[in-house]
């Protein structure tokens, strides 16, 4: 994207490869010079390689056409994107600079406004460039009506696939303190091959709303949104503020990081070059949800360089931009008159009551606000955990005897995490049981109808089969078994799912009452499978009960009703409890309808904690728990039946 203009280009086909010593063939000739020493490709990496390892690189090089420019993109397989980036043979760093946004597949690359008249803007063009099979957030805007209490988004979706695809997006609002606000689910957005689409969600309401969550200077209230699709993710923050809205793009800056000041500073000499702590402070940018940070006062180390690369966090060189440099330092003036009160707080604060509340209100700290930029919620951190600029301390050796100890702790706290992730926070577990009485619901309904319409099929073909072996013709019951042959035909040999979306798409077009055309669907699923079983019930119960019927005068009906049916069905319980079994694991599929099962409200869970393993083994362990405890009711009523006979 440049400006307002998008160029799709393939990245499908072969990428050259060669090694970092070239010995894997020749280096092309199209790595820029600069890289090239003595026969040797010096490039950025991530990580140490394991001894005897050997990284290869591979290249792809694509035209744009508006403006004009070759890419040049280096990278060795990693799940974390490019390692390097060139336009027109120069290192893309001097004006360009890669980011990772929303997950491990996409570069944006963020081109630096040289227009000082543009207010606040701190890029004006983008070039991005998707590595996703699934669909990716190419940009979002956002609108927001303070007295109403709503926000509502406009999102830009791009398919780099070639062929139509759908996805549902999820959008979930956390207020500063993380506790969800609102949420919205859009399903079955279709995106053609290759193009984009735009996905609107208007008037999404915010719980507990009210007049104090309306940003202002002294109280710079930040909301977040986070917008899922099938293969994207990105977190956007915003504020109720007049209908103006900041960070819409979700491209800030995070933090003002004074290069000349930090190295002077004696008290961060053990920091200077060590890796680790380099790692950790990039780490918490991260966390805390910082995706740019702007450096002036020197040029930093290539060691921070590839720590910040390697968190996707955007360096940006601001060391000639004297008028943001002011501003900054207008921000940093207050927010060092903040950090000190809050330190006289803290230690005043000897029960440890006010520091709680005033680290709950940093959370909602951003650069966009005019009072407060990123350093200042990094110095608020620090005060109210503790942390100082003190050197770092050598980490004791750990006693390899507590390993397990760790090992076990770290499973526990995984798990206690989860629950509360999964099952207490904004109530979640409301949505597993109305996903469960769903499913029950459906699946109980389902064999019970599927019960009556196959009975009434293996009726109708057992007593075609009689009229046949009594050489009687019956037009009318001949059209019947053609019809009943036919039904189980077509559906025993189509898949459910199918049968299902034909049901809600086709048949009930008109209908919104997913659940009951959930059932019906399954019901007439049932039927062909349990007609046949009750058929094979019936052939199991000896003619003679029929002829005996039939010589004391009863009719056919009545003989079928009150002699061969009650056998029958004491003989296919277990088989109709089977059935029951398998229904139940075949409503899974009814999320497509939109209805909250057990399937989907395991899903609905899972986009909201970024989690699959822990939400999906419940819903799973839920399956398993309702198949063992249905199949021993079943086996145990098999017995009682057993011992009837016997007795």
């Amino acid at each position: 994207i440049v400006g307002n203009t998008r160029e799709t280009v393939s990245l499908a086909g072969e990428w050259e490869s060669f090694t970092d010593d070239a010995s894997g063939g020749e280096i092309p000739q199209s790595v820029p010079e600069t890289l090239v020493s003595g026969g040797t490709v010096s490039l950025p990496s991530y990580s140490a390689l394991p001894e005897g390892e050997t990284r290869i690189w591979y290249r792809k090089t694509i035209s744009l056409a508006n403006p004009p420019a070759e890419v040049v993109l280096l990278d060795f397989g990693s799940s974390q994107g490019a390692a390097a980036v060139y336009v027109n043979g120069a290192l893309a760093g001097e004006n360009i600079a890669p980011l990772l946004h929303t997950g491990e597949n996409t570069i944006v690359l963020l081109e630096q406004t040289s227009d000082a008249s543009v207010s606040g803007a701190c890029f004006a063009d983008r070039i991005e460039l998707v590595f996703s099979s699934a669909p990716a957030i190419v940009s979002v805007d956002s609108e927001t009506d303070p007295e109403a209490g709503t926000v509502s988004f406009a999102l830009s979706l791009f398919n780099p696939r070639e062929e139509d695809v759908k996805t549902d997006v999820s959008i979930t609002v956390y207020d500063p303190d993380g506790a969800e606000k609102g949420s919205f689910l859009l399903e079955g957005i279709d995106i053609l091959a290759g193009g984009n689409t735009t996905a609107n969600v208007s008037g999404i309401e915010i719980e507990d709303f009210t007049e104090k969550n309306v940003w202002t200077a002294e109280n710079p209230y930040v909301y977040t949104a986070e917008i899922i699709t099938s293969g994207d993710r990105i977190t956007v923050p915003f504020a109720l503020r007049g209908g103006q809205l900041f960070g819409t793009e979700g491209y800030r800056y995070g933090m003002d990081l004074i290069v000349s000041d930090f190295f002077a500073n004696p008290k961060n000499s053990g920091y200077t070059w060590n890796r680790e702590w380099i790692n950790s402070f990039f780490e918490l940018l991260k966390e805390i949800g910082w995706n740019v940070v702007a450096y002036r006062g020197g040029a930093l180390p290539e060691l921070w360089q590839e720590a910040a690369l390697y968190q996707g966090i955007l360096l940006v060189d601001q060391n000639g931009n004297e008028e943001w440099a002011k501003a900054q330092d207008a921000l940093w003036t207050q927010e060092t008159d903040l950090a000190a009160k809050c330190e006289e707080l803290r230690q005043s604060d000897a029960d440890g009551v006010i520091v709680p509340v005033l680290y709950s209100a940093a959370e909602g700290l951003y650069s966009d606000a005019p009072a407060f930029s990123g350093v200042g919620k990094m110095r608020l951190k620090n005060i109210f955990t503790g942390t100082g600029a003190s050197a770092p301390a050598e980490e004791a050796p750990q006693e390899e005897g507590n390993a397990f100890v760790r090992f076990f702790q770290g499973i526990v706290s995984y798990f206690k995490e989860m629950i509360n992730k999964t099952f207490i926070r904004d109530n979640r577990y409301k949505l597993f049981l109305e996903g469960l009485g769903n499913t029950l619901l459906v699946a109980v309904a389902s064999t019970g109808f599927g019960v009556i319409i196959g009975m009434l099929i293996a009726i109708v073909k057992v007593w075609n089969h009689q009229t046949i072996l009594a050489k009687k013709k019956n037009p009318v019951l001949r059209f019947l078994n053609f019809l009943a042959e036919f039904y189980t035909t077509v559906i025993r040999g189509t898949p459910v799912v199918v049968q299902l979306l034909i049901t809600y798409n086709v048949i009930f077009v008109f209908s919104d009452r997913a659940v009951l055309i959930g059932i019906f669907a399954f019901s007439i699923n049932s039927g062909a499978y349990v007609s046949e079983i009750i058929r094979a019930g019936i052939n199991s119960v000896d003619k003679g009960q029929t002829e005996a019927g039939r010589s004391l005068g009863l009719s056919q009906v009545t003989t079928m009703k009150s002699i061969v049916l009650p056998q029958a069905f004491k003989n296919i319980l277990p088989a109709l409890g089977n059935e029951f079994i398998a229904v139940l694991k075949e409503t899974s599929v009814i999320g497509y309808l939109g209805v909250i099962d057990l399937t989907r409200a395991g899903e609905l869970v899972r986009s909201r904690t970024a989690d699959a393993f822990f939400t999906l083994l419940f819903v799973a362990l839920i399956y398993l728990i309702l198949v063992f405890g249905l199949s021993a009711v079943f086996k145990r009523f098999e017995r009682r039946l057993n011992r009837s006979d016997r007795n």
